[in-house]
């Protein structure tokens, strides 16, 4: 999670646009007069809590997230933005420090190299002889040519050296090697070998879609351990990771439900068979910090636990007040009172099912796909299915079994922060146990024994409640989505990231997309543009050098940035260099990638508006039906324009390619 990210998801956006526009409730949203421009008969801004995002549809026609608000609203500049709504929302700000330069640079380059162990262990996956056994061992798992690219499967070599040799010659040192996680080395021999051998590689991605580390199962009958995962890196931590989530977070924000599964298998089938909404918490306990993660998406998570990891005997264990393991390195995978915890920390709904004795939700998956909603259908919040658990074939005439239930239970309907909720639980615990809720409450409890905090847990936490962030675009779509279908947020985050490394790695190929927008009758690019407050603000500066300067290096825009900007500069870097170097087909790319993003926000909120009009039909909201109305009539001229301008520059990118082949040039 990025800093701005971890900002918006601490702040509201309707209490931040309340302190100086009123608002009115309109539908699932909020509606007022803009505070841009003269306006007092329509109220024509909208604020739309589900996605934080706000947008003009009168005079302004702009929109955007927290970010661009406040700075509109104060003309503050990002650095500005940033450093009071950090403050607000209790966020520290990474200082500067002169050794940063360095680290991000190698962080860059350790990135980089992990992309390509990915390519390196993808292509021996689908191309070596000796990956036959692990395309054998995926295609017993029913997995599909799509599924094994959308997830870049890979395969390592049953070799010592094969990966270090094979880097070693790409110019990476032991030292960087092993910094990755590719290699291991023995401290008392001091020699260094390849991590993984004869393993599916399965590539383990940060929220962004970067490749971070991998998970690597076992091809050997009795190979241990069944699943090696890289080591911790500057760049792996899995107690921050939720594995498919750069994959799923558009399915999650459709479904508005999370799904948390235990294993990389259950994920990619329930890709495969459309189930996109699906998560895994990478074998540990979840942490908050990954239900943070989670919460720019959804707030209902459902926890998918297996018959075993969910019996009684287990489930009574991470009951225990001590949680004495919490000392020792073991997994733990269903902690209930940890749950309870997020629940009132995040205002989040936390539910668990039990998924059939001796199945996952691969095996369901594969055999019956109607009947995993079904499941998902039947969660129960977390007190209630621990309630159930704890009492299943409970003998009602023990008196002291049912008080060590009670014992074990009563700190969860305790920790609970709702009182209603609270409360509920008392008289449902009660009533199972066949007892008078006034004896139930007057049970003591065992005093906890001290025990030192996890790193997790002992975070201050803000007095202000989190509240939900979504990531969405300014300008054309910043209207909260029902589904992001079509050309979703992702291929328009991954075009947006590629314009931009190209933008800094040529500067003034921007002047020559700007041309070519012109000459299609489309604005030139601005920072409106852009969906992350972090890069609108590079664009901004990169604009500025230019503007100063005929020539902008990489390490002018570097020095001019603040360290939240260098961040996410480090992970432009890192993408894919275009092998293309002529300044001519570069722009044509680019501009039709710019029309392409365009095309696809005015079509989602196309899309939005549909659906906003027929809210505001239920609600009898007339001025804002009558807002949408007029967006009905002037997007899909949008679309036409866009869609003009696109046909006509890539004829004019045909003929100089044709032109090129033919010698022309």
């Amino acid at each position: 999670m990025t800093v701005t990210e971890e900002i918006k998801s601490r702040l509201d956006l309707v209490d931040i646009v309340s302190e100086s526009v009123s608002l009115r409730r309109s539908g699932r949203n909020y509606a007022g007069f803009c505070p841009f421009h003269q306006n007092t008969r329509t109220p024509a801004f909208f604020v739309f809590p589900e996605t934080q995002t706000w947008r003009c549809f009168g005079a302004c026609a702009e929109g955007g997230d927290l970010f661009s608000f406040v700075m509109k609203k104060e003309g503050w500049e990002f650095k500005e933005a940033l450093k009071n709504m950090a403050q607000r929302a209790g966020v520290t700000l990474e200082e500067r420090k002169p050794v940063d330069k360095e680290k991000q640079k190698a962080q860059n380059k350790q990135a980089g190299l992990l992309q390509a162990a990915a390519d390196y262990f993808h292509q021996l996956f689908l191309h070596a002889p000796q990956a036959e056994g692990a395309r054998q061992y995926v295609a017993r798992r029913s997995l599909h040519e799509e599924t094994i690219a959308q997830f870049a499967l890979g395969f390592a070599l049953d070799s010592w050296d094969a990966c270090r040799s094979h880097f070693n010659m790409q110019g990476y040192s032991d030292q960087e090697l092993l910094a990755a996680g590719l290699l291991t080395e023995n401290p008392d021999k001091g020699t260094k070998y390849d991590r993984f051998r004869n393993r599916l590689m399965i590539p383990i991605r940060d929220v962004d879609g970067r490749i971070v580390g991998f998970g690597a199962r076992t091809l050997e009958k009795d190979g241990i351990p069944k699943y090696l995962n890289s080591p911790q890196t500057a760049l792996f931590d899995k107690s921050h990771l939720l594995y498919g989530l750069d994959s799923s977070k558009r399915g999650i924000r459709e479904a508005r439900q999370a799904v948390i599964v235990e294993g990389y298998m259950d994920v990619m089938q329930a890709w495969q068979a459309g189930f996109r909404n699906v998560v895994a918490q990478m074998g540990t306990a979840l942490t908050e910090r990954q239900l943070r993660l989670l919460k720019r998406y959804t707030k209902q998570f459902v926890l998918a636990l297996d018959a075993d990891a969910a019996g009684a005997q287990a489930t009574l264990r991470s009951l225990q007040v001590a949680r004495e393991t919490l000392d020792r390195e073991v997994e733990v995978k269903f902690d209930a009172r940890g749950l309870v915890h997020h629940e009132g920390r995040l205002q989040a709904d936390i539910r668990v099912i039990t998924l059939p004795e001796g199945k996952d939700p691969d095996n369901i998956i594969q055999e019956n796909p109607e009947e995993w909603p079904k499941l998902v259908a039947q969660a129960k919040p977390v007190v209630a299915y621990v309630i159930s658990v704890a009492t299943a074939g409970l003998d009602m005439n023990d008196a002291k079994a049912k008080t060590a239930v009670a014992q074990q239970v009563l700190p969860l309907i305790k920790d609970i922060q709702d009182p209603i909720e609270r409360d509920h639980y008392w008289q449902q615990l009660a009533r199972t146990l066949r007892i008078d809720e006034r004896a139930l409450r007057q049970i003591r409890l065992p005093e906890r024994p001290k025990r030192t905090l996890r790193r997790e847990e002992t975070a201050v936490t803000p007095k202000k409640t989190p509240q939900p962030s979504k990531k969405e675009h300014a300008g054309w779509a910043t209207v909260p989505k029902k589904g992001r279908g079509g050309v979703g947020s992702i291929a328009t985050d991954m075009r947006q990231a590629d314009f931009l490394h190209q933008m800094i790695r040529l500067p003034n190929v921007i002047l020559r997309v700007n041309q070519k927008l012109q000459e299609c009758d489309q604005t030139q690019v601005t920072d409106e543009d852009f969906l992350l407050a972090e890069d609108r603000a590079i664009i901004r500066q990169m604009y500025h050098l230019i503007a100063a300067s005929p020539v902008v290096t990489i390490d002018e825009l570097w020095d001019s940035l603040e360290q939240t900007l260098q961040n996410r500069l480090k992970f432009l870097l890192t993408l894919p260099q275009s092998p293309e170097t002529e300044l001519e087909r570069i722009s044509d790319t680019l501009v039709l990638s710019v029309l392409d993003w365009r095309l696809a926000q005015v079509r989602q909120l196309l899309s939005e508006v549909k659906h906003l009009l027929y809210e505001a039909q239920n609600e009898g909201d007339t001025e804002a039906l009558a807002i949408y109305q007029q967006q009905l009539r002037e997007l899909p001229v949008a679309v036409l324009q866009l869609n003009k301008a696109r046909d006509s520059m890539s004829a004019t990118s045909r003929r100089r390619a044709e032109d090129a082949l033919n010698g022309r040039f």
